[in-house]
């Protein structure tokens, strides 16, 4: 099989489904907030476009687990991680599409989160990149972003039902939420950034 390196595009598309799913959760906040508790239309709306980018993710994150294109244990720390989100994307996407709680794939991604930072602590400590610091924020956010999609999941679920300001202590999680993503997918895109050359440069 050719080489080929995609791990540049495969970072924009963790970068890019980041964003989407901030921009869906802001788009449901300001709805909620001018009192139009049914924000069930931007709900459906990013269903398509997430199955669409958390479909890619996992196929191209199996491809790099069974061909193994980047250097030595760099796969599995990638890769292994890559997958994960991946599903965590579509489950969240098959929720949306089938209309069920959103509750269940949140806790799927608090469990991928913490798994995502354990692989990102480990990763940090055996040096595995040129760009330790990165990738232990790109992880790490990834990670706590993954924790905090479990109440957000449930705030979610629960809002348009409410017939009374929610605990403060939901905004807070939404706020973590959104700041963790915001960073991870500003790393993500950063880190892709920075990879284009030296992979356009090393093509077979």
């Amino acid at each position: 099989m050719v080489f080929i390196d995609n791990l540049a595009y495969s970072l924009f598309a963790i970068g890019f489904a980041g964003f989407l799913l901030l921009y869906v959760i802001t788009s449901m906040y300001f709805v909620y907030r001018k009192k139009a508790r049914d924000y069930s239309e931007h709900l459906s709306a990013a269903g398509v476009p997430l199955m669409v980018v958390g479909f890619y993710i996992v196929v191209m994150a199996l491809w790099g687990q069974f061909t193994w294109p980047l250097p030595g244990s760099y796969n599995i720390l990638f890769y292994d991680a890559m997958v994960s989100f991946g599903l965590v994307i579509l489950s969240f996407a098959f929720s949306i599409r089938y209309k069920v709680r959103l509750e269940y794939a949140g806790f799927f991604g608090l469990l991928v989160g913490i798994m995502t930072i354990i692989y990102g602590v480990q990763g940090y400590n055996l040096g595995l990149t040129q760009a330790p610091l990165a990738l232990l924020a790109l992880y790490c956010c990834y990670g706590i972003a993954g924790v905090f999609s479990y109440p957000v999941a449930m705030i979610a679920d629960r809002f348009p039902g409410l017939k009374k300001d929610p605990w403060v202590g939901w905004y807070f999680c939404l706020a973590v939420f959104w700041i963790a993503m915001l960073a991870s997918s500003l790393v993500a895109c950063y880190i892709g950034s920075q990879a284009i050359m030296g992979h356009l440069i090393t093509a077979p």
